[in-house]
């Protein structure tokens, strides 16, 4: 079975023409899992963003004992293809994409242009939930190199990374907070992390929604000096939308070390004494001194 783009992106011709084979499993996640119960990919199972993706309790991923036990609920075993799609231009498939590599699972796709593409084409659709299966998957094994904490930006082991801050132009310039509808995912300061870059993670896609070429992907990010060697940090918001840069970044065009932030300014924005830049300048990180003490 093959894929496009090395397996990483699915058009829908192919999905539908592959949606019943029985080693492939889809799943959607939307921002309002209400959508799938309204229409979705036949045969699909239903992520909610709230409840699988995160800690319960703690702002926080699933711990590996929550994710093998997601994994055998969608009917994922060792020979599965998972195939991911969403709403939102793929905003949460990206980051439930980035949660399950960051496992360990390997035989991950997204569906290009996600659930717009496939609704807009008049492909079929399901209102019938899929029961949940009991399949035997892999044990989650976390892979650090992947993920980004505060630590990892404020004091790096060694060279500063390269970090892009793919949220809005407004937010980035810290003249607001965050986007009309989203409150409960404020900061308690606007603006961004000193050095940061703005690409905005819009930038990636088309109009329809689809990624851009990989040519003009590598184009968008070295035309602002960015350098595929050189260790890279995503961040948006609360972790979903860098995970779709981090996707562009780290799967479509092979570069290889680069982690998603998924702290992102939720968590760097409220913290004490951190240091914040405004306006369109990246500015310049240094968390060195007194006044940095108590943010550690």
């Amino acid at each position: 079975m093959s894929a496009t783009k090395s397996d990483l992106l699915v058009g829908c011709q192919w999905l539908l023409d592959h949606v019943n084979d029985p080693d492939i499993v889809i799943l959607e996640v939307d921002e309002r899992p209400v959508l799938y119960r309204v229409g979705h990919i036949p045969g699909a199972h239903c992520l909610d963003w709230h409840t699988d993706l995160q800690d319960p309790v703690t702002r926080d991923i699933p711990n590996s004992a929550a994710i093998q036990a997601l994994w055998r609920r969608t009917g994922i075993d060792h020979e599965s293809l998972v195939v991911l799609y969403g709403d939102k231009n793929n905003w949460y498939a990206c980051f439930a994409y980035w949660l399950f590599r960051l496992y360990g699972l390997r035989r991950l796709a997204i569906l290009d242009g996600g659930r717009p593409a496939w609704v807009t084409g008049g492909l079929p659709l399901s209102t019938t939930e899929r029961a949940p299966e009991n399949s035997e998957p892999p044990r989650p094994q976390l892979n650090p190199s992947l993920r980004a904490s505060w630590r990892d930006v404020a004091e790096p082991e060694s060279d500063p990374p390269q970090l892009i801050d793919v949220r809005t132009p407004q937010e980035y310039r810290g003249e607001m907070l965050t986007e009309p509808g989203y409150p409960e995912e404020a900061a308690q300061r606007p603006g961004h992390i000193p050095g940061a870059l703005s690409i905005p993670w819009d930038h990636a896609t088309c109009a329809d929604g689809t990624f851009r070429s990989p040519e003009e992907l590598e184009a968008l990010f070295t035309a602002r000096d960015l350098d595929r060697e050189t260790p890279t940090i995503t961040y948006c918001r609360i972790g979903e939308r860098s995970a779709h840069t981090w996707f562009v970044l780290h799967e479509l065009l092979g570069w290889s070390d680069v982690r998603n932030y998924d702290g992102s300014w939720t968590e760097w924005g409220s913290m004490i004494a951190m240091p914040v830049a405004l306006g369109e300048e990246p500015g310049s990180l240094s968390v060195t001194g007194p006044e940095s003490n108590s943010a550690r």
